[in-house]
């Protein structure tokens, strides 16, 4: 029996590679802080609260919902899309202009990748005749 399952565009392969990329690279910048921070209070490590989710001194915060939106994308490409282009735009809204770039234009780029492959695919899908 044939799977119907339609192979892969080349959009969509380069949102899914790029975002493992950022996924893995924010994983070891700041999710070992993040692991540090629950053993120890060394240096480098980072502590999670309720208040660093509104100051947004460090980067923590965005890392989580980063990896929020990332899950979500797998199940609703558009949703999660959304959520980590807006955490983006709000690490660099609350933290300033003078840091948080490294890591928020590449998560925002990601959004921006499967939010573009979704509404490609959406608009591919409407113009094919039904058969």
């Amino acid at each position: 029996m044939k799977s119907k399952r339609k192979p892969l565009s080349k959009l969509h392969h380069l949102a899914i590679l790029w975002g493992i990329m950022v996924s893995a690279f924010l994983f070891l910048v700041i999710g070992g802080k993040i692991i540090a921070g629950f053993f120890g209070d060394g240096h480098g490590t980072m502590k999670l609260s309720l208040e660093s989710f509104v100051t947004c001194n460090n980067p923590g915060p965005y890392f989580i919902i980063y990896i929020i939106g990332y899950a979500v994308i797998w199940w609703k490409p558009l949703w999660g899309s959304i959520i980590i282009m807006a955490a983006s735009i709000y690490y660099v809204i609350i933290a300033g202009v003078d840091g948080p770039q490294i890591f928020a234009a590449p998560g925002f780029i990601v959004g921006a990748l499967y939010m573009a492959y979704r509404l490609f695919e959406g608009r591919k899908k409407q113009t094919m005749p039904n058969n």
